[in-house]
C-alpha cells in the first residue's frame, strides 16, 4: 500500500489547473460517451465487421469489469490522507479493475490488432498510457487498478479478435438460430450477474447482434466511400437518432432496469439495423 500511495503522490506532485483540465479531458477517452462515438464511425463508415467485433468485445469487457468490481469490492483512494481526488463524477463503484483503463485497452488493443496499422498502434498505446495515468493523477484509482484493468482489456481485445476472425462459423447457422442465440446468450449472462449495468449493456449486446444478423439476411449494408458532404450527412443522421433513443428515452421513461434494457436494446438495434437500412434506402 505504501508503494501505491507513493506513486500517486509522485504523479500528483506537479498538479496545477492546466494539468487538471488536461487529465480530465484525457480521461474521457475511456468513457461510455467516447465509445458511443467511435463504434458507429467504424461500423457505418469504415468496416462493418470491425465495428461489430469492437462493440461485442467492449460490451463483454465492461461486463467482466463490473463483475470483478462487485465481487472484489476494493476501495478507491478517494479520501486517503495525502491523496488529492478530483473529477469524482467519473469514479462510480469500486476500484479494481479500472474501467477506464480496461475499456481503453480493449478498444485500442482490438483496433490495432484488426487493422494492423503502425500509426494506429502508436495512437492506441499513447491513449492507453495517458488514460491510465489520468486515473492516478485524478486520484480515483490505485496503480494496481489501472495495471490490472489494462491487462484485462488487452486480454479481452485478443479474445475479441479471435472471435471475429472465426465469425464465419457463426454466420453459417440459419437466421432464426442466430437471432435466438442473440437473445438467449445475453439473457444467460444477465442471470449469472444481475448488477444494474449488466441490464443495460447485455440488452445492447442483444440489439447489436440481432440487428447485425437481420441486416445480413435482408439488407446487406456495406460501408462505401462517400463525398465529405454525404459522409457528414450520414453520420449526423445516425448520431442524432442514436442520441434521441439513448437520451430521449431516458428523459421520457421512469428509471428502472427494464427501461434501461429497452433504451440500450433499441440503441444497439439502431446501430446495426436501423441506420444501415436508412443508409441503404437513401444511397448513403
Amino acid at each position: 500500500m505504501e508503494l501505491q500511495v507513493a506513486i500517486i503522490r509522485c504523479i500528483q506532485y506537479f498538479h496545477n489547473p492546466i494539468l487538471d483540465s488536461f487529465f480530465i479531458f484525457i480521461t474521457n477517452f475511456g468513457s461510455e460517451a467516447f465509445y458511443f462515438i467511435i463504434i458507429p464511425i467504424i461500423y457505418w463508415s469504415i468496416n462493418k465487421r470491425a465495428g461489430l467485433g469492437l462493440g461485442v468485445t467492449l460490451i463483454l469487457s465492461i461486463y467482466l469489469n463490473a463483475f470483478l468490481k462487485e465481487t472484489l469490492m476494493t476501495k478507491r483512494p478517494i479520501g486517503y490522507p495525502g491523496i488529492r481526488s478530483i473529477y469524482l463524477s467519473s469514479a462510480g463503484g469500486y476500484a479494481f479493475p479500472s474501467g477506464h483503463a480496461q475499456g481503453t485497452s480493449t478498444v485500442w488493443g482490438y483496433l490495432t490488432g484488426y487493422f494492423k496499422s503502425k500509426w494506429l498502434y502508436w495512437l492506441g498505446l499513447s491513449l492507453i498510457v495517458l488514460v491510465s495515468l489520468s486515473r492516478l493523477y485524478l486520484g480515483v484509482h490505485w496503480p494496481i487498478d489501472v495495471v490490472g484493468g489494462a491487462a484485462l482489456g488487452l486480454a479481452m481485445a485478443y479474445l475479441g479478435l479471435k472471435l471475429i476472425n472465426n465469425f464465419n462459423k457463426i454466420e453459417s447457422y440459419k437466421y432464426p438460430i442466430k437471432v435466438a442465440a442473440s437473445a438467449i446468450i445475453p439473457t444467460a449472462l444477465l442471470a449469472l450477474f444481475t448488477q444494474p449495468d449488466s441490464f443495460k449493456y447485455l440488452a445492447m449486446l442483444s440489439g447489436i447482434l440481432i440487428g447485425y444478423f437481420t441486416d445480413e439476411e435482408y439488407i446487406g449494408y456495406q460501408p462505401k466511400s462517400n463525398t465529405p458532404v454525404k459522409s457528414i450527412l450520414k453520420y449526423s443522421i445516425g448520431l442524432v437518432v442514436f442520441l434521441s433513443i439513448y437520451l430521449g428515452l431516458r428523459m421520457l421513461l421512469p428509471y428502472s432496469n427494464l427501461t434501461n434494457m429497452l433504451r440500450y436494446f433499441l440503441s444497439g438495434l439502431w446501430l446495426t439495423l436501423g441506420a444501415p437500412w436508412i443508409y441503404s434506402r437513401f444511397k448513403l
